[in-house]
């Protein structure tokens, strides 16, 4: 939620960051039935009311910008970071966008997209499970944190609109309309299963599940 007092703002997790303090802090919401609109009490300041589906909205395009803000100021750093070889920067670098030896490394684990069954490399896209922002150098190349997908694919699945369970059960929020997964590609009429997932790949995926994927419909 931007703009509706000048200390804070609430993240898609809702989660409560004080921009004068800079830093995220404790908060308790409970929510009350009978309202309209959300409003919100941080140390007292109270938010002006507004509607749900605003603030989701808000809420996400502000994470969004500050995911992107992230991922520069990583690069930026990696760029000039000395003790790693020249190769290994750019190497890294190229994994943002799931180029180069990451992408490599993903073709040796992953041989298709698992939801449209595409295997053409070159109309796939090497997508990061745990994104490459929340990642330490070795899982941005990790080939087990990435999968092969379609572009519908891949942008319901890095923007946590889809998932996977451990066992390859496909996870749909409901905070998307079905009409909408139809049109991109993904069968909502009945359960979808992808195959298992190895171990090493479980690891990255519990992170996608509890930390990307959308469980609040209102999001």
């Amino acid at each position: 939620m931007i703009g509706y007092e000048l200390d804070y703002e609430i993240t898609r997790s809702g989660h409560v960051y004080s921009r004068r303090s800079k830093k995220f802090i404790k908060l308790r919401v409970t929510a009350d039935k009978q309202a309209t609109f959300i409003q919100v009490s941080v140390n007292g300041v109270k938010s002006p009311h507004l509607w749900p589906k605003k603030t989701a909205d808000e809420s996400w395009a502000a994470e969004e910008i500050r995911q992107e803000q992230k991922e520069e100021q990583i690069e930026r750093q990696i760029r000039t970071q000395a003790t790693l070889p020249e190769t290994v920067r750019e190497s890294l670098v190229k994994a943002r966008i799931g180029q180069g030896v990451f992408r490599e490394n993903v073709s040796k684990v992953e041989k298709a997209c698992r939801l449209t069954g595409v295997r053409r490399l070159g109309f796939l896209i090497a997508s990061h499970i745990k994104p490459w922002r929340d990642s330490d150098n070795q899982e941005r190349l990790d080939g087990n944190n990435g999968l092969l997908l379609t572009p519908n694919i891949d942008f319901l699945f890095d923007r946590g609109y889809i998932s996977f369970e451990d066992n390859g059960n496909l996870l749909v929020s409901q905070a998307i309309s079905r009409d909408i997964l139809r049109a991109m590609g993904v069968n909502t009429d009945e359960p979808s299963n992808v195959g298992t997932f190895n171990s090493a790949q479980q690891k990255y995926l519990l992170f996608h599940r509890t930390e990307i994927f959308r469980t609040d419909p209102s999001e």
